[in-house]
């Protein structure tokens, strides 16, 4: 037997149902000689006739009516196949692994993180703190949330944020050691570094002061630097996300401006259309206006 041609078969059901080749024709903008050609490939295919053509239309033979009822069910599973598949495309849904800084988990995700899952109840997580440079394959890694961009070719990443930085000191520290006035009094003050490429470069007036002074402690993890404010132990550069920063701090140099810190959703290029990705991206820009 011939392999059978899916588009014969509703061709076929579509002429039982209408009851003629012309109405069946017109219904399926085909025309009618077409559509009678296409009915007998299938016959021809199957080895046996199918329907009976007389001046009233069509109708079903004894083999005909067996194969009317399977063709029914086979295009339905057909249908369902197709309406899963693009159900699978538009419905977020399956488990996502990130990787993401502890302060944006905590301070810009985690506030919000019941409302996206409210919202999305068949998407799972798993959240990995990091702030390594990851391979993203070997790690299992479908979104990572980076400051800097990524060097592979077949990585995308998607500005989601800026992150506004700001320099801190708790009143406690500056009762004890005086307040800087300018970036360059920094260099005589305990400086708190996050170790993440970020320079201390400060802005006014069309100037900027780069402060290379030493730093008593380097971190990648901007909450510990924000407990060691809290313990009144120097002077952090901090990026102002949701609760990190501690209202009882004070801003130093409220005069100088810095560079805002750019974060980036990263994620293979042919995951971008996938629903879950994309709606987890979307949530983490949310998050950051």
């Amino acid at each position: 037997m011939e392999r059978i041609d899916l588009n014969d078969m509703r061709f076929f059901v579509a002429t039982v149902q209408a009851g003629s080749l012309s109405r069946a024709a017109e219904l399926l903008n085909l025309p009618k000689s077409r559509l009678s050609r296409r009915l007998t490939e299938l016959e021809t295919a199957l080895g046996s006739k199918l329907l009976d053509r007389g001046r009233n239309g069509v109708r079903l033979n004894e083999l005909g009516e067996p194969f009317y009822r399977h063709a029914l069910m086979m295009l339905e599973c057909a249908d369902n196949a197709v309406s899963s598949v693009a159900q699978s495309l538009s419905t977020p849904r399956g488990l996502l692994r990130v990787s993401v800084s502890s302060e944006v988990l905590h301070h810009c995700i985690a506030p919000h993180l019941a409302a996206y899952l409210r919202q999305y109840p068949e998407v799972s997580l798993d959240m990995q703190m990091d702030n390594r440079r990851i391979n993203m394959i070997q790690d299992g890694i479908d979104i990572a949330l980076r400051v800097g961009t990524p060097q592979q070719e077949d990585l995308v990443a998607k500005l989601v944020g800026q992150m506004n930085l700001g320099v801190y000191a708790s009143r406690h520290y500056l009762a004890q050691h005086g307040t800087p006035q300018s970036p360059a009094d920094l260099a005589q003050h305990t400086l708190l570094h996050k170790s993440d490429g970020r320079e201390w470069l400060l802005h006014k007036n069309g100037k900027s002061e780069k402060i290379s002074a030493a730093k008593r402690v380097n971190s990648n993890d901007a909450e510990l630097l924000a407990a060691l404010v809290n313990g009144h132990s120097g002077i952090a550069l901090l990026p102002e996300i949701g609760s990190l920063i501690n209202p009882d701090w004070i801003r130093l140099l409220p005069d100088w401006t810095l560079d805002s810190v750019p974060l980036y959703a990263i994620y293979y290029k042919n995951r971008g259309f996938v629903p879950t990705v994309r709606s987890f991206v979307e949530f983490v820009a949310g998050c950051l206006t």
